[in-house]
């Protein structure tokens, strides 16, 4: 999928993650110039009409949501048999990945964390919607801390109950009792998986563990979890009965909505000054003696005049406050806004070439930002440095621009193949499709040996050496004298008689491909490649398509001339495809166009262009899966059918 661009508008960058259904990509929007994650169906789903239903049941679901919290839907559709969503890229890591690097959280941010999962959970319920799959794995956290919930990959409206008897959807760790049953869900599903993230950010470790996945849902519908501050004592008494509350096994004894657990943590400073446990109330010390006497001595007269002074102080400090705020707010408004809504424009500086550090400073001294569009192999690149850049250098542009930029992985070591023994044109495509460029082709003049043959080839076969090298081929040209024969027009003979001419003419039988046809007789060809008329050596191979005649059941079409002839119709099944090829900024490079049609994989093209131009090419292909590949530098760029040009 890599390179690949999805509607002309959503270009694959790098894969990011995956999950049961789908594969996930970072991707460019180039409509509106911004990153995307496009969310693939698996390919094994693709041809199966009930994962396809639940792929776009996600669609509609999460796209009814707006919220803050939630992760956002942009689009969804679908070229050939690869069904996507494109949805908001969130920069960040997954709740699993912090839990797993830091281990338990403090309660601070469990509470800020657990609030907004809550919040996102009530706006999905207020839409009748159940996530069903509430984990670590499904929280994302942006670098400003805020919570993303996403992937509504098992999500239903809850007027429709997909979830048949005896069929469970999610993860069994983070399961509530009526999922392990395989009973109904509702919205306090959602909460009891939630209750278990939030036991898992305060103790480091989920509830319910055990070897299989069985003895873990029997666990999560009989046995009641440790409570929280026996494995972490620093956990308060009034978060631990907010878990312990969503933790209940009947449902009708959890909060009744995701609401009632947004106050319930809203409300926990208050709780935990006003509220102690048994074991504090117990270590409160009992006054006695001189200090009860001076504390029985305030009169009520004393404490209303305690009373007014400090409201008079509550009222000077607000006013300071407020004066404040309003002098920050009106030098921000003259100094700030400006700068952020009319942006100085600036010079974009050269960085390809550069490592890193590098181009971020000189970025940074211009006011500008390093975005990594996509970090690649390269053979002249080192590692770490600026391959090309977008927009390109001396461009103005306005401040806090981000320019993005290729990221050079350095080479890319692989073990060259062999060539040797084939002809030509099968090395030819067998090194462009192993990421190799053509060197030097030397003439070796042996009538011993079959015309147009890899005698040797350099580097040789088995060398590890860098993916994109140069091969040089020695080829046998048999007789010194170069013969060339125009190629006859083969189509409508019959294919034996057609052997019999090749031999005549020098040459040989390349692949027969046979095809069932409704206006060709049987045994007659179809299609040849090269074409008629093409110049080609003595010893070529030739390629045809010959009739297998009508399909069982199948009357052929008959046509009439103007004599009153019965004749066969000819019908067509070529493409036709204009190609814009845009080579990247850098090096000159040797650019490939390779057609993979009914005549297997044939070179259409190839050239040596610079760095930064671009070519147009009209290409053809023979039959509904042909297909085109770009190769650019020995990598290939694209790879797509006809149809989806």
């Amino acid at each position: 999928m890599i390179g690949e661009i999805l509607l002309d508008r959503y270009e694959i960058l790098a894969k990011i993650g995956d999950g049961g259904m789908a594969l996930v990509y970072r991707a460019k929007d180039t409509l509106l110039n911004r990153h995307v994650a496009v969310k693939v169906l698996r390919e094994q789903f693709a041809t199966d009409s009930q994962f396809i239903e639940r792929f776009r049941q996600e669609a509609q679901a999460a796209a009814s949501l707006s919220h803050p919290n939630v992760v956002n839907i942009y689009d969804v559709g679908h070229t050939g048999t690869t069904h996507f969503i494109v949805m908001e890229y969130v920069e960040g890591k997954n709740l699993s990945e912090i839990i797993k690097d830091t281990g338990i959280l403090d309660e601070e941010c469990a509470i800020s964390i657990g609030t907004q999962i809550s919040s996102a959970l009530n706006h999905a319920h207020q839409h009748r919607i159940i996530h069903r799959d509430i984990k670590p794995h499904n929280i994302l956290i942006t670098h400003d801390h805020r919570v993303k919930v996403t992937d509504f990959g098992i999500a239903a409206i809850s007027s429709v109950n997909i979830t048949q008897t005896g069929m469970v959807l999610g993860s069994v760790h983070y399961f509530s009792p009526e999922q392990a049953r395989g009973t109904r869900v509702d919205n306090q599903s959602d909460l009891y998986s939630l209750g278990i993230v939030l036991y898992e950010m305060l103790t480091g470790k989920v509830p319910f563990r055990g070897d299989t996945p069985i003895s873990i849902a029997l666990k999560q519908i009989q046995d009641q979890p440790i409570p929280p501050r026996q494995i972490n004592p620093d956990v308060s008494v009034g978060l631990e009965r907010i878990v312990l509350t969503l933790l209940a096994k009947q449902p009708t004894e959890r909060y009744q909505s995701a609401e009632h657990v947004v106050n319930a943590m809203q409300k926990l400073p208050t709780d935990n000054t006003m509220q102690l446990s048994h074991e504090q109330t117990q270590q409160i010390p009992v006054f006695s003696g001189e200090k009860d006497e001076v504390k029985n001595s305030v009169t009520p007269k004393s404490r209303t005049g305690k009373k007014k002074q400090q409201q008079q102080k509550h009222r000077i400090y607000t006013i300071l406050i407020i004066f404040t705020l309003l002098f920050g707010l009106v030098w921000a408004i003259q100094r700030i806004v400006p700068s952020i809504l009319f942006p100085q424009e600036v010079t974009v500086p050269n960085i390809v070439g550069l490592d890193r550090q590098e181009a971020e400073g000189a970025l940074r001294s211009r006011g500008l930002n390093l975005g990594i569009d996509i970090e690649v192999f390269d053979n002249k690149v080192p590692a770490g440095h600026i391959i090309s850049q977008e927009p390109a250098p001396n461009r103005a542009v306005k401040q806090n621009r981000t320019i993005l930029v290729r990221l050079s992985k350095g080479p890319e070591f692989v073990e060259m193949p062999t060539v040797e023994g084939l002809s030509l044109r099968e090395a030819r495509l067998n090194l462009t499709q192993a990421g190799f460029i053509l060197g030097d082709e030397t003439e070796l003049f042996d009538p011993d040996i079959m015309i147009n043959t890899v005698v040797s080839q350099q580097p040789i076969p088995g060398e590890r050496v860098k993916r994109g090298t140069p091969v040089d081929l020695v080829v046998s040209k048999g007789h010194e004298t170069q013969i060339l024969i125009p190629l006859p027009d083969f189509r409508g003979q019959n294919l034996e008689s057609v052997r019999d001419r090749l031999v005549s003419l020098g040459l040989s039988l390349g692949n027969a491909w046979p095809e069932f046809s409704t206006t060709v007789p049987q045994n007659q060809i179809i299609e040849q490649n090269p074409p008629p008329g093409s110049d080609v050596e003595l010893g070529w191979a030739i390629d045809f398509v010959y009739s297998q005649g009508l399909p069982r059941g199948t009357e052929p079409p008959i046509q009439q001339d103007e004599h009153d002839v019965q004749r066969w119709t000819t019908e067509s099944v070529w493409r036709s495809a204009e190609v814009r090829i845009n080579i990247p900024e850098g090096p000159v490079q040797e650019v490939v166009i390779l057609v993979v049609d009914d005549f297997g994989a044939r070179e259409i093209y190839r050239q040596t262009h610079s760095g930064g131009t671009s070519i147009n090419r009209t290409v053809q292909g023979r039959g509904d899966g042909a297909r085109i590949q770009v190769y650019i530098g020995g990598r290939m760029f694209l790879d797509k059918q006809f149809q989806d040009l």
